[in-house]
């Protein structure tokens, strides 16, 4: 990936004799130039090297060549804006669009499942936990729009496909100075490709295991004023049954078809407006079988789910000036969901529920670049939030006012410094202020350290302030907050509530989730082939959101309300390492240490105010060190890489390998209702992964086997299994 944007400016440097360069630079490169070179390579001091010599020049350029094969890597979630990622002064790691084609993977938590501090986690699809948060504290967008259409808090990564993405970009740690709400443990970027300078696209179609089918096509082209880029896929698949689940009626992962297209395209009126738009679509359907029981009399019923991604975004980009930006957006988008359960044979409707969510969000951005060592973005926006569902009380809707400002300060040419703050008035909750300070200090092309902390903040959910969900077979209902008496009170005028626990009178607004986080990392380059990486953190967090029973009913079901009750901390430490062998072969390494707790469950224990009933039904203190902390969580989680990429003939193999130590299941053997007996956990796990891939030409060949061990672990649906998989591709241009 280059520096710059202008890549013929850097090969007209990189050219130059140094004479020519020292005597005539000023008159002849103009202006705009000379300001794209020094944003480019003023970092890494190319441009004192040209004027001090030629030599200089070269032996710095040439080093950098060596080191990282490109110039530089330039991010942009970290700080909504481009920015050098050597400098960025937090927790960035970037995934490539070139790996992500090495793994064969088709869907986005196959990629991250892959990397070092994320755990990819089942519960009501595919998610993830960042530095041991769960997934309704990680944000997910798409070129920097949020991707909406959570269920239980959850974004189910297998509606986004890889095939169209150009980079990811993960920046671990609270976010919500920039991004608001559900960014408080962090941000997952997806950045999509674009029209390259000439006409070229690609066509590519892969088999699975399962009779899993995957087709895509892509096709874009960067005219001088207009650019476009289109891209299309196909996906489906005959599901499976979990091991062990063979005899079951329902699959574990109920087969389905989806289709995915999205499109971008820009004209830029001149050299400083442009107007962009992005649009994308997700449609799937699914179907599968279960078994309910009425009246005490098992019924097949047939399950049919559709659900629904619609988005488009026009975004203006003004320059005034040189170092002087505007970009004014808008997204809207929606996320809907259908689900028709109906009585196998009679086709007699069983239950039918819907979903629909929008989401819209305008927002001007400002840009201001003092100097090469100042720089200050400033923000404002509104939200225009609703939903409409079967399980709410009627049509609901949020609205949201928010600015945001930020400020990077080159203190130093080895320092860079970052503060910034997010004031966001809502109309469900109390304002908030989320303010960042982030350090990062380059001491040498060696070594270079960085640190942060932050605040974030998770606004209460439409489920946690509005669901009235009564589970039509079970019989248990849940409520939010803000309809809890209302519908207790109905319910006991209709005579279904047995015991009042809570009186609901007192259930009151809950307040949004609160955070404080600090992160400190290290980075030792020695050399053009060693690569060693480090980062401590700490999550506290304040005023969490949990359930719990307010009355039971008459069928014995409970009801459930939320409240803001508990402390959770998690903190620990990420590594990871890259060695670089003759012969075109590359290793990478990867681990994570994680401790997870409740913080007031874990003062109780360190107090010995906490007891477990043991085999012989006598009470116990529970030791501190057995109490296992937060559920679904591993102390150690890691990955391995093996690479080889052969330039002669044209082909690579990847050996890869992902594992978790044991977790706990929510399971409660002792009754005290936390994690603290081995027989609460689920056994650890490691899984490897093979892929070839060879090219002649503009054809290219994939093969590989996923999980080649054949390991299985009931908690993860995801992994059935070993999963075979060949395709092919074509690339034009």
């Amino acid at each position: 990936m280059l520096i710059c944007s202008n890549r013929q400016t850097a090969n007209i440097l990189i050219r130059l004799r140094a004479n020519w360069i020292k005597n005539y630079s000023t008159v002849l490169i103009p202006l705009w130039m000379q300001f794209q070179i020094k944003t480019c390579l003023g970092a890494i001091g190319l441009i004192a090297s040209a004027f001090q010599g030629y030599g200089q020049l070269r032996d710095s350029l040439s080093y950098e060549y060596l080191e990282t094969g490109t110039l530089e890597e330039i991010v942009t979630t970290a700080t909504r804006t481009e920015q050098s990622l050597k400098n960025v002064p937090m927790p960035v790691t970037v995934i490539k669009g070139a790996d992500i084609q090495r793994m064969g993977a088709l869907r986005l938590n196959e990629v991250l499942a892959e990397q070092t501090g994320i755990q990819v986690i089942q519960d009501h699809g595919a998610g993830v936990q960042v530095q041991g948060l769960s997934t309704d504290y990680v944000l997910i967008l798409i070129d920097g729009e949020p991707v909406i259409g959570r269920t239980k808090g959850n974004i189910d990564l297998t509606r986004l496909v890889v095939g169209n993405i150009d980079r990811i970009e993960i920046v671990k740690g609270p976010s919500s100075s920039l991004f608001g709400s559900e960014a408080m443990g962090g941000v997952i970027n997806i950045i999509t490709k674009k029209g390259k300078e000439t006409l070229s696209g690609s066509l590519r179609a892969r088999y699975r295991r399962y009779n899993t089918l995957d087709l895509s096509a892509e096709a874009g082209k960067q005219h001088r004023k207009l650019g476009w880029y289109i891209f299309g896929n196909r996906m489906s698949s005959d599901g499976y049954f979990a091991r062990g689940a063979a005899s079951s009626i329902t699959k574990t992962i109920a087969p389905f078809t989806g289709y995915t297209a999205s499109g971008k395209i820009s004209y830029r009126f001149s050299p400083s407006l442009e107007l962009a738009v992005n649009a994308r679509i997700f449609k799937e359907d699914q179907h599968n079988r279960k078994q309910v029981e009425v009246n005490a009399t098992p019924h097949l019923i047939r399950e049919q789910t559709n659900r629904m991604d619609l988005s488009l975004t026009p975004t203006l980009y003004w320059t005034l000036a040189p170092g002087k930006k505007f970009q004014i957006r808008n997204y809207i988008t929606s996320f809907r969901t259908r689900s028709l359960y109906e009585y196998q044979g009679s086709n007699e409707v069983y239950d039918d529920s819907y979903f629909r969510q929008f989401f819209n969000r305008s927002e001007i951005q400002y840009d201001h670049q003092f100097n090469t060592r100042h720089t200050t973005t400033l923000g404002v926006g509104n939200i225009l939030e609703g939903v409409d569902a079967t399980r709410y009380e009627n049509s609901n809707t949020f609205n949201q006012f928010y600015g945001f400002a930020q400020h990077q300060w080159q203190l130093l040419q080895q320092i860079q410094v970052t503060g910034g703050f997010r004031y966001d008035k809502h109309n469900q909750y109390a304002d908030r202020f989320s303010p960042k300070l982030a350090a990062g200090w380059n001491i040498s092309k060696t070594w270079s350290i960085q640190a942060s902390v932050a605040g974030g903040y998770k606004a209460p959910t439409f489920e946690q302030l509005l669901l009235n969900f009564t589970n039509p077979t079970v019989g248990y209902t849940v409520v939010g907050t803000n309809v809890a008496a209302r519908a207790i009170r109905k319910l006991e005028e209709e005579g279904q509530i047995q015991q009042i626990l809570i009186d609901p009178s007192t259930i009151g607004a809950i307040s949004a989730e609160s955070s404080l986080a600090y992160n400190v990392g290290f980075k030792f380059q020695p050399g053009r082939r060693l690569l060693v990486q480090a980062n401590l953190f700490r999550n506290n967090i304040t005023d969490m959101i949990d359930f719990n029973t307010v009355a039971i009913k008459t069928n014995q079901g409970a009801i459930y309300s939320y409240f803001n009750r508990n402390k959770v901390f998690t903190q620990g430490v990420e590594a990871n390492a890259s060695l670089k062998l003759p012969y075109d072969l590359e290793i990478s390494a990867g681990l994570q240490y994680l401790d997870a707790k409740d913080a007031t469950v874990w003062n109780d224990v360190k107090a010995g105010k906490v007891y477990y009933r043991d085999d012989h039904n006598l009470d116990r203190k529970v030791a501190p060190a057995d109490y296992g902390g937060l559920y679904n969580r591993s102390r150690f989680t890691g990955n391995i890489k093996i690479h080889y990429n052969n330039t002669r003939y044209d082909f690579d193999i990847a050996l890869r390998s992902i594992f978790r130590s044991r977790f706990g299941t929510g399971l409660d053997v002792n009754g005290n209702g936390i994690l603290d007996d081995d027989r609460e956990y689920a056994a650890g796990y490691q899984l490897w992964n093979l892929s070839v891939r060879k090219f002649v030409r503009k054809l290219g060949f994939e093969a590989g086997v996923n999980n080649i061990f054949d390991v299985h672990t009931p908690y993860d649906p995801t992994t059935p299994g070993l999963n075979w998989y060949a395709g092919i591709s074509y690339k034009f241009n």
